[in-house]
């Protein structure tokens, strides 16, 4: 049985509600980052931690330590998220620490297949900035500013 932890992106997950569900049905349909596994052997998704979030300027430092919390669960394979793999400034920072602090772990870099990278990026700067569209928040609401898309506004687009 291969025993699978996760290293996902902090800030994709908590400041863009990635809720992870690429990276789980990758591996509950073994598509993706998943598909090498033989068949015949169980994948058993042990734990899920997070980096820490951006900017970290000791997250390579202490990178070790939230992987360890899922070597001491059993984990034999460290699959790092697709999104991490695709913008974290510090993700060979954070290789070079889990393969000194634990060689023997298999790391997978990624967990669902990769999206146009160029795209992902320019996608991603819009999630944080919202430039494109001015984003709603519970002052709206507040301020009675809030504005609600009707069935109407769906229709037409």
């Amino acid at each position: 049985m291969a025993k699978i932890g996760i290293l996902g992106c902090d800030s994709t997950t908590r400041q863009m509600n990635c809720v992870m569900i690429g990276c789980f049905g990758n591996l509950r349909e073994r598509k993706g980052s998943f598909v090498d596994y033989p068949k015949e052997d169980p994948l058993d998704l042990v734990g899920i931690i997070h980096c820490g979030g951006c900017p970290t300027a000791v997250g390579a430092d202490r990178i070790w330590q939230k992987v360890q919390a899922l070597v001491d669960y059993g984990i034999d394979t460290l699959h790092l998220t697709s999104c991490l793999v695709q913008i974290c400034p510090f993700k060979e920072d954070f290789l070079k620490t889990i393969k000194e602090e634990f060689p023997s772990l298999k790391i997978v870099q990624g967990t669902h297949p990769f999206h146009d990278e160029a795209a992902f990026k320019a996608g991603v700067r819009e999630l944080v900035s919202q430039r494109a569209v001015t984003p709603q928040r519970m002052n709206d609401l507040v301020f009675k500013r809030i504005k609600v898309t009707t069935p109407e506004d769906e229709d037409k687009a």
